[in-house]
């Protein structure tokens, strides 16, 4: 006890904690940077796990797969005759392919999907099975490229009738044809959980298959892997289809590996790797040009999309195949759902992988960041803590008010992009505009002195605990989400760090003006108005609108969308994404940052607009003592 109350003694002596207090934003800032640098230190050696197979039933790769060369002549035939009906109506090219499965032994129906094509599906009843189990092979007619995929229908087709063949089944296997990856496959996916007549019992694993062209080759396949809101397959599945794809001498892309790269394993392209997974986790269902594999996200349903790449590489078509027969093999011999292995990973490789425990300090460093910014905001501030007690009653009113029209503003967008559907471009494009010039506009209007808005001038302790409050709303939303979605907690968190800076910046520079008492600076010497223009209060001014405009939900939406988004129209397909993204596949991410980041950017925002932070001589001289 003695050894302690001296210690105290001596710090405060020291002014040691006047001193930490002082150097919170440094600290935040540091802990910011070590989050981004946790990140640059996964792909090193030691800090990554080679894959493995945790359920030992799998056994993948442990039978021989006869979908060879005596099935090649089949695919050819089906894929001649899925070439000819190419540019048939997608109800005509269902019924033709209805007949097939029937003469193959399917039970085939329809979903009636009211805002597209009906999808057909087709059901193969397991000899060993109960009808309580089984497996999807999802087939789109149309690519997440947008092209035909007719290689992808034949070879499924084959691959069904050859299952139809073996007695090995225990699980049923189900073949659905949705006019694509995205919305069309989902509505079949809810309603098979919902309101189908036929079913074939609980789905445990599903692959959606791309096959583009009609060339018999190819030179590698790549996996995709993607879930809504932050889901991935159990690692288990997707060890199980790169265990078969390496039995069958082919080589898996991950993240849009180019062919070149395949073989190359070092730092950086393991890094790439990790950077490329965050990216496209965090925009999982935001393009309408999917893989497919999220559409079944929410079920507890493991899945991935297989796509061949190339065409006049050493693979064929039956391998492809094998990779689908193999696989289902595996999944066909559970006894049990998959559980043993990881359902929060980033891959770094396709043998190699992250696990939850050691990335997700990245995402805890940057939350923290976020908090400690809170509190120095209250700290640095010059107040007593009493003064904030008496402005909780008001705070809570602003913050509900604000949050009340981000509420609005999520559920109008939508609702008005989906009555403009027969012009939904237009619409996108008008409230993504719209979005854009109004955070301009309130990201610069702290450089104006609007006097209609001194009657609504905030208190001190009002404008300093707003801003704290709001740090620490996104500290606990980046908390919430760092397991669940880690992709976007971690880039909400880095994308909104610029908030962190504001408040120490307007406190610096009011110190240094009000402690400035030069009569110098008030003559008229040439160029003196350009000089004073840039003086340092007007410089603080411009950093706190360039730190609003960076940490802007609306101008982050913008930048990735012209940065990441490789499609003509990038930004407006990104934000038309956000808009239809809940109603067409339940992807809450649209409102994650309306109902989070954008709160707390506002009232920031306005804090700054409307705010008080001068600070007087007497707590002038009192820092100065510190």
């Amino acid at each position: 006890m003695a050894l302690a109350e001296t210690i105290l003694r001596k710090v405060h002596k020291s002014g040691l904690i006047p001193k930490v207090v002082k150097l919170i934003p440094v600290i935040s800032f540091l802990l910011a940077v070590s989050s981004i640098a946790w990140l640059f230190v996964l792909p090193y050696e030691g800090f990554y796990r080679n894959t493995y197979i945790s359920e030992n039933a799998l056994m993948p790769g442990q039978v021989t797969s006869y979908f060879r060369e005596s099935e090649w002549n089949i695919v050819r035939g089906y894929r001649g005759d899925v070439h000819d009906f190419e540019h048939k109506p997608i109800d005509e090219r269902n019924s033709i392919v209805e007949t097939w499965l029937t003469d193959i032994g399917l039970k085939t129906s329809y979903h009636i999907n009211p805002n597209g094509n009906n999808t057909l599906y087709g059901i193969m009843h397991a000899p060993r099975g109960d009808d309580t189990e089984s497996m999807v092979l999802a087939v789109p007619w149309t690519t997440s490229t947008g092209q035909y995929n007719e290689g992808g229908v034949a070879i499924s087709v084959a691959l069904l009738r050859y299952f139809n063949k073996m007695s090995i089944w225990s699980k049923n296997i189900i073949l659905v044809f949705p006019e694509d990856g995205h919305a069309s496959l989902r509505s079949w996916v809810e309603a098979y959980h919902t309101s189908l007549d036929r079913t074939a019992g609980s789905i445990e694993a599903a692959i959606v298959m791309e096959y583009e062209g009609v060339s018999d080759y190819f030179d590698y396949y790549e996996i995709n892997y993607e879930g809504l809101n932050g889901q991935l397959p159990n690692l288990d599945l997707l060890n199980t289809a790169n265990t078969v794809g390496r039995h069958e001498n082919l080589q898996c892309s991950i993240q849009s590996t180019s062919a070149n790269q395949l073989l190359t394993n070092s730092y950086f392209s393991r890094l790439r790797v990790l950077f490329s997974g965050i990216l496209n986790l965090a925009l999982a269902g935001l393009n309408r040009n999917t893989p497919g594999c999220e559409a079944f996200s929410g079920w507890l349903i493991q899945a991935f999309t297989v796509k061949a790449r190339g065409t006049s590489g050493p693979a064929d078509v039956t391998q492809f195949g094998r990779i689908v027969d193999s696989t289902f093999r595996s999944v066909n011999n559970l006894l049990e759902k998959f559980h043993q292995s990881f359902f929060f990973y980033l891959m770094l490789a396709p043998n190699h992988f992250v696990s939850i425990g050691t990335y997700l300090p990245s995402a805890i460093l940057i939350a923290v960041a976020f908090a400690i910014s809170s509190f120095g905001c209250l700290l640095n501030s010059g107040l007593e803590m009493s003064l904030f007690l008496g402005t909780i009653n008001k705070l809570l009113i602003m913050f509900t008010s604000v949050e009340g029209i981000c509420f609005l503003i999520s559920i109008l967008l939508p609702y008005l992009i989906k009555l403009s559907a027969d012009s939904e471009e237009l619409g996108v494009t008008i409230v993504l505009y719209g979005l854009i010039y109004n955070s301009i506009a309130i990201s610069i209007l702290p450089n104006f002195n609007i006097q209609g808005l001194k009657k609504y001038k905030l208190s001190k302790e009002l404008t300093y605990m707003l801003i704290a409050m709001s740090l620490f709303w996104i500290a606990m939303l980046i908390t919430t989400l760092l397991i669940v979605h880690f992709a976007l907690a971690l880039s909400i968190g880095f994308f909104a760090l610029p908030l962190t800076f504001v408040q120490p910046i307007i406190t610096n520079a009011n110190l240094k003006k009000l402690g400035n008492n030069n009569p110098s600076t008030k003559k008229n010497y040439p160029f003196s108005k350009l000089i004073n223009y840039f003086n340092k209060k007007d410089l603080s001014r411009i950093k706190v609108a360039a730190c609003l405009l960076m940490s802007s939900p609306i101008s982050i939406i913008y930048l990735i969308g012209m940065v990441f988004i490789h499609e003509d129209q990038g930004v407006t397909k990104l934000m038309r994404g956000l808009l239809t993204s809940w109603d067409e596949l339940q992807c809450w991410t649209w409102f994650v940052i309306i109902l989070g980041w954008l709160p707390a950017w506002l009232i920031i925002a306005f804090s700054c607009i409307i705010g008080d932070f001068e600070t007087n001589q007497t707590e002038l001289d009192l820092k100065k003592s510190q």
